[in-house]
């Protein structure tokens, strides 16, 4: 009798622990899928930007859309990457208060996204491949570029990663990164299942390696900050932060050995610094950048200035 109960319910977990893995998996690499919204988002036009429509090509062949903020004559450029399932869009409020300060910006939406190839979205892993292609194309339209990366959430992760084979990079800016994916995962199946996380996560790890050729292992930052030394970087994260974690953060700035700095947002969630006080965030940041790309501070254009002199 027990052994005939046995099968079922073996049968019953198996089948739940797949469904599992599967949702977790889709969530994290699917893109969502297009609705009517996505033509009509705000671009640089509504804000008067000078600003050009890009469409670039990673290595592996994805397509995808970017804007670039022009500031001629200055060779002072930030590449903003968007976090998870992110586009250009969302990253327009920080885009245009830089490029009023006097920097040239890139944004751009990864892989997947409105305006580019729909593709898995991989967490950072191949994504580095975009923001290659985006540095590759200021090279070539910005003279004596030196470029600072902002990126947040697994932009940040993008950041981290490309910037540790890009030795040209200069500073980075890294809002609410993670500091291993599968420490990320394992802590939020635990949060929010109560189950065990790296049980979970194996099968996730499994099915990208099976279906894409994609190790999440990977998209570890903190495993390649050693190949970022000497140059400064800028942690910022919320301490409400429901997603991952502000000790995510904290850890990556106590391994960092090079020039680093951090600033907890008392009470601010998932990459929700900038919406805490934007006014302050744009300062901070635009100075970090300012100091390390060479911006005289005198050039930082507020965004008064901008308006009286129009």
């Amino acid at each position: 009798m027990g052994i005939w109960i046995l099968g079922p319910v073996a049968a019953v977990l198996v089948g739940a622990y797949t469904a599992l893995v599967v949702i977790l998996y889709r969530r994290l690499a699917v893109p969502n899928a297009p609705v009517y919204l996505d033509d009509f988002q705000f671009t640089p036009w509504e804000f008067g930007a000078d600003y050009e429509e890009v469409d670039l090509v990673t290595a592996d062949g994805v397509q995808f859309g970017a804007w670039f903020f022009r500031q001629p004559g200055s060779p002072q450029v930030v590449v903003v990457s968007p976090g998870h399932k992110g586009r250009r869009q969302d990253l327009l409020g920080i885009s245009v208060a830089l490029w009023r300060k006097g920097f040239n910006v890139v944004a751009y939406s990864t892989r997947g996204m409105p305006g580019s190839d729909r593709s898995p979205i991989t967490m950072g892993v191949r994504e580095v491949q975009e923001l290659s292609a985006v540095v590759a194309f200021v090279r070539r339209r910005v003279r004596e570029a030196r470029i600072g990366l902002l990126g947040y959430s697994m932009g940040a992760t993008v950041s981290l990663l490309g910037a540790a084979g890009d030795p040209s990079i200069e500073a980075l800016v890294l809002d609410s990164p993670f500091a291993d994916l599968r420490r990320l995962l394992r802590e939020n199946v635990r949060r929010y299942l109560l189950l065990p996380g790296s049980l979970v996560v194996g099968g996730v790890s499994l099915w990208y390696r099976l279906r894409h050729g994609v190790r999440i292992a990977d998209a570890s930052p903190v495993s390649v900050l050693s190949g970022l030394e000497p140059r400064p970087l800028f942690f910022i994260h919320g301490s409400a932060d429901g997603i991952t974690s502000v000790q995510h953060s904290r850890a990556l700035y106590e391994a960092y050995r090079g020039p680093r700095e951090i600033w907890i947002v008392q009470g601010a969630p998932h990459a929700g610094a900038y919406f805490d006080d934007r006014s302050l965030y744009v300062e901070r940041v635009a100075g970090f950048f300012a100091r390390h790309l060479g911006l005289k501070t005198g050039q930082l254009r507020l965004v008064e200035d901008d308006a009286e002199v129009s």
